[in-house]
């Protein structure tokens, strides 16, 4: 599966247009406004000067990416950078008998894609929207002109690269120690707000990021339930017991 038709598309635009000087043909001010507040919300491009923010709004693509569409597959060659404005996306691979694992679910103002000059890699994983998302697409010629105008980036890209390195292996490390209960007390946990709630997952994209099946994500939600520790309704789940949820995780 390939590109998106609407992000190839873009992309197709970019390498095609003759670029402005970045002082002129600006987009519309509405849109540069939108574009330039999730810059500065964004880590890695924080370091960037007034002129360089508004020479990458008038470089980039902005696509919408409803609930669930794939729009990265492990099949595309392109090497493409994407800058997640609004929403959440999951990075995942498939098993053999066609589950999914999640690998990484990235939150707003994250840069993620495919470039191998500056270590950015997907590593053989789809890119799929799990919730309404805007995405800013940034090609090739595109990065490789930002980080020569501003080599922190660079250095940025790589810190923030070694951050999930680390991430993940630590995730390998709980896979390899922890038995699933564990695990998945760990994930409710994590992903709960203030008020102790997890919202937006079913039972089956629960297993998707342990990498397991659903019934036994079932099996355990319902073990966790007679115990006292959460509330279960659709996409909702609450916990009632932290302390005791905690102590799964030893």
């Amino acid at each position: 599966m390939p590109l998106t038709p609407i992000i190839q598309q873009k992309l197709n635009e970019l390498k095609t247009r003759r670029r402005p000087p970045p002082v002129v043909s600006y987009p519309p001010p509405d849109e540069l406004a939108e574009k330039l507040w999730h810059f500065r919300e964004t880590d890695i491009l924080a370091s960037l000067s007034e002129q360089e923010r508004d020479w990458l709004a008038t470089s980039i693509a902005m696509v919408t990416c409803e609930r669930g569409r794939v729009f990265y597959s492990p099949l595309e060659a392109s090497e493409v950078v994407f800058i997640l404005k609004m929403g959440r996306v999951n990075l995942y691979r498939t098993t053999e008998d066609g589950r999914k694992l999640v690998v990484s679910t990235l939150d707003a103002h994250t840069i993620f894609g495919e470039m191998n000059l500056i270590g950015q890699g997907m590593y053989g994983c789809f890119a799929e929207a799990a919730e309404d998302c805007v995405i800013c697409v940034l090609s090739r010629n595109d990065m490789q002109a930002l980080i020569r105008r501003n080599p922190d980036v660079g250095l940025r890209l790589l810190a923030e690269m070694g951050d999930r390195l680390q991430a993940r292996e630590i995730a390998l490390e709980s896979i390899a120690f922890r038995g699933v209960p564990a695990r998945l007390a760990a994930l409710l946990l994590e992903e709960a707000d203030a008020d102790g709630v997890v919202t937006g997952y079913t039972h089956q994209e629960l297993s998707e990021r342990l990498g397991i099946y659903r019934e036994t994500v079932s099996q355990i939600l319902g073990r966790f339930r007679s115990e006292g520790l959460i509330e279960v309704e659709p996409r909702l789940i609450r916990i009632l017991d932290s302390d005791r949820l905690q102590a799964y995780c030893r």
